[in-house]
């Protein structure tokens, strides 16, 4: 029922969850649910699946790292907390403290100089340095838009017309009513959060 959106270029990710917590199938029982992990800096993760799962792994992920970065001196980059969280969850589907979650992980890596997107599914699947990507039934409807409409160059504008245009297709076209999105994006200058995308 969840749904999360990623678009990245060289200078940028822009992430969006869904707020929405469901009961009962598609029977709509919050609409603040906040599924996102700051991970860093300029990292963050935005988190869905059982909703105890997602509360679980998100925390001690976010933990783990930050206990990462006090060690060390540093925080890691985007593409080392993707495989931080790919690992995890591999390792707890060989266990039987397996995670039920799907993550995107979006960061701004200082020493590459560039934006990076990644994503992890809850059989620990990972795909990372993607332009655009998708959790949850509702990116069936979005990656035929984006096949015909990403650019490498976007400006930030039209990275969000892009994503506003992917959610409204999604708000059209799936059973269960989505009533808003969290919107946040990374670059060179930092973290950012939007304004939330309502209906």
């Amino acid at each position: 029922m969840h749904f999360l959106v990623g678009i990245s270029t060289e200078n940028y990710v822009i992430l969006a969850a869904d707020k929405a917590t469901f009961a009962y199938g598609a029977i709509l029982a919050d609409s603040e649910n906040d599924k996102e992990y700051r991970l860093g800096k300029k990292l963050t993760m935005m988190c869905i699946g059982e909703e105890g799962d997602v509360a679980q792994f998100g925390d001690w992920t976010k933990r783990n790292l930050q206990l990462y970065s006090v060690r060390n001196g540093y925080e890691v980059s985007p593409s080392c907390a993707h495989h931080f969280v790919r690992r995890s969850i591999a390792e707890g589907l060989r266990s039987q403290d397996h995670y039920t979650v799907d993550v995107l992980i979006g960061g701004y890596d200082d020493k590459e100089d560039k934006a990076f997107l990644g994503s992890v599914d809850y059989l620990a699947n990972g795909l990372g340095q993607q332009p655009y990507l998708f959790r949850g039934f509702c990116g069936r409807f979005c990656y035929a838009i984006m096949d015909r409409e990403y650019k490498k160059d976007m400006t930030e504008a039209e990275g969000l017309a892009l994503m506003n245009k992917c959610i409204g297709e999604a708000k059209r076209r799936f059973v269960a009513n989505i009533p808003g999105y969290k919107v946040v994006i990374i670059d060179k200058k930092g973290y950012r959060k939007l304004d939330d995308v309502l209906f």
